[in-house]
């Protein structure tokens, strides 16, 4: 039984009578602990705003609505992360099931459906109420993206030729796919590389050519590719690990303030108001951070490492003399 259907039950219990309820006999009815009821009551007190009170003189717990009116479930209570998974899987259900896998797909679209029906959310509406607009998207070719999910699922190795961006010249690898990672509206591959020995991520959409190999597959447990991938900022992490620091203007301080770059970054506001904010990035791929720091334009200033701080000013004198700026 899910969260709402303990509500929903408990919301039965109390708005069904005139006189408080014992403990004892709430648990009976829905069938749970006392610490699931605990959880359950304080999620429609702090969330729902159900006036739950309890009396000592009686022993049971009831709807005070001599003080706050009559209480009526919302008829819609979503979490920002609960709206986000209800627009993936409308999105997904839309885009997939009118093709080959519509059939199969259908009992999964009903018990959808009736989900947010429970919610008092129309289904045929909900794509004209809230729009998801992703950020800039680089298509991949499908054939080589069904090669790709055949591989990770099935644990086969590929031969690819990947074109990175920064070289100049496109490398033949076999790889080990790992895990499909769809980030800031784009697909990436966490992947064994055969040729490196080691780790590495690619972008789908610069692999240009893709093809089944028999070379066995070196499978890399979960912890270790989480070990790998995760400590520090971007897309193209590594083991290799130095900390930022940069220095974003009073103007903006405020805003910075609520958003977060890494997990495990540290902020400060100084005396006049400016935010220190201090994270992991890989020293040898910062071109994402580089991208992200140079979007706030004169709002943020690298304080160090000192090498980060030269590559801001080269792409800053690139930039500059693009447009007939001299910079000394």
């Amino acid at each position: 039984m899910d969260g709402f259907d303990r509500i929903y039950d408990l919301h039965k219990i109390l708005s069904g009578r005139k006189t408080p309820i014992s403990l004892t006999d709430i648990l009976g009815q829905m069938e749970c602990s006392r610490a699931t009821f605990n959880r359950i009551k304080r999620h429609m007190t702090d969330f729902l705003g159900a006036p739950i009170a309890y009396s000592r003189e009686q022993g049971g717990y009831y709807y005070d609505q001599q003080n706050h009116g009559h209480y009526e479930l919302p008829g819609i209570w979503l979490n920002q992360e609960e709206l986000h998974a209800l627009m993936l899987i409308h999105g997904l259900l839309s885009d997939v099931g009118s093709g080959l896998l519509r059939n199969q797909l259908a009992p999964v679209r009903r018990r959808f459906e009736a989900l947010l029906s429970q919610r008092e959310i129309d289904p045929c509406a909900l794509a004209d109420k809230v729009r998801m607009v992703g950020a800039t998207y680089r298509p991949v070719r499908h054939d080589y993206f069904v090669r790709i999910a055949t591989a990770l699922f099935n644990e086969r190795c590929l031969r690819i030729t990947y074109a990175a961006r920064s070289s100049a010249s496109p490398t033949d690898r076999a790889i080990s796919p790992q895990r499909l990672v769809h980030y800031r509206g784009n697909w990436y591959l966490d992947c064994w590389c055969h040729l490196r020995k080691d780790l590495r991520t690619f972008a789908l959409e610069c692999i240009t050519h893709c093809q089944p190999s028999e070379q066995t597959f070196n499978k890399i447990p979960t912890a270790e590719l989480d070990a790998h991938f995760h400590p520090t900022y971007g897309i193209f992490s590594g083991r290799q690990k130095a900390n930022a620091k940069l220095l974003f203007a009073p103007t903006i301080a405020s805003r910075i303030k609520d958003e977060e770059w890494h997990p495990d970054q540290t902020i400060a506001i100084t005396p006049d108001g400016s935010l220190e904010m201090t994270l992991p990035f890989n020293p040898a791929t910062p071109q994402e951070l580089i991208k992200d720091i140079l979007s706030y334009g004169d709002e943020v200033k690298v304080l160090e490492p000192e090498d980060l701080r030269n590559r801001i000013r080269e792409k800053l004198r690139l930039a500059c003399g693009l447009y007939g700026i001299s910079v000394c």
